[in-house]
């Protein structure tokens, strides 16, 4: 079942053109890591994904479903099923864990209070943050205010995950608990996900295809294996 489909999407600030012509296609359960040098526009890319830029052009379809440009909108996007986690986490510092996922869902108006109660439980469940419900983000590690983040997008139904480096200062113990948390969200629920990561090997230990940011176009999606051995010069020296 395709879950995300984008064709010759491309993107500019101003005269700076940024994307141009960027194509991708996931079906559901799928997951792509995207990585590429600095400056690239990777997050860019997600954040037009997630309906937070507005595309030059291009085309996006999401479950089927052409996304019409007066409708590509954060709001919009969202309420399609598409969850954006910002690198920095992006919680409310004076709001408990607990509220921090479900105040988009009443802002939503996904559910009565009971049933956004029963979502928020199950998201904390899932991201192994239940016994920090009522506490707050200052108190929170970084690895747990990722997990929070991710919580709080996936509580909102969302079947596409949009992930902007979500190990980035991590150390070792919180990153590999972060990955098998997000392994989980593949295998069990196969929620689409599309992660930008710069560290290669965290593609490699979720067995995630990549996709390089060059050229303001991705490359097409291969395994770190593949990576090693293409004929493509510049892409083969992004393992070595």
């Amino acid at each position: 079942m395709e879950s995300i489909s984008i064709k010759n999407l491309k993107f500019s600030y101003g005269a700076n053109n940024i994307l141009s012509g960027v194509n991708l296609f996931l079906e559901k359960g799928d997951m792509l890591c995207i990585t590429g040098k600095s400056g690239e526009g990777k997050s860019t890319f997600l954040r037009v994904i997630a309906g937070l830029e507005k595309a030059t052009s291009g085309e996006v379809v999401l479950f089927g479903e052409t996304v019409k440009q007066s409708e590509w909108t954060a709001l919009n996007i969202a309420q399609k099923g598409v969850g954006f986690v910002f690198q920095n986490d992006a919680l409310i510092s004076d709001l408990t864990v607990r509220e921090n996922i479900a105040l988009p869902l009443r802002y939503h108006k996904m559910g009565t209070e009971e049933e956004i109660k029963k979502k928020v439980a199950n998201a904390l469940v899932l991201m192994l943050a239940s016994r920090f419900a009522n506490e707050y983000p200052y108190s929170l590690s970084l690895g747990m205010r990722k997990r929070v983040a991710i919580a709080r997008s996936w509580a909102l139904n969302a079947s596409v995950l949009l992930l902007d480096e979500p190990t980035t200062g991590l150390d070792k113990s919180s990153r590999d608990n972060l990955l098998s948390l997000v392994n989980n969200l593949k295998e069990v629920y196969k929620t689409t996900i599309i992660m930008v990561v710069s560290d290669l090997h965290v593609a490699r230990e979720l067995n995630s295809k990549i996709s390089f940011l060059m050229d303001k176009k991705l490359t097409d999606p291969l395994f770190y294996d593949e990576i090693k051995n293409h004929e493509n010069p510049r892409i083969r020296l992004m393992v070595n």
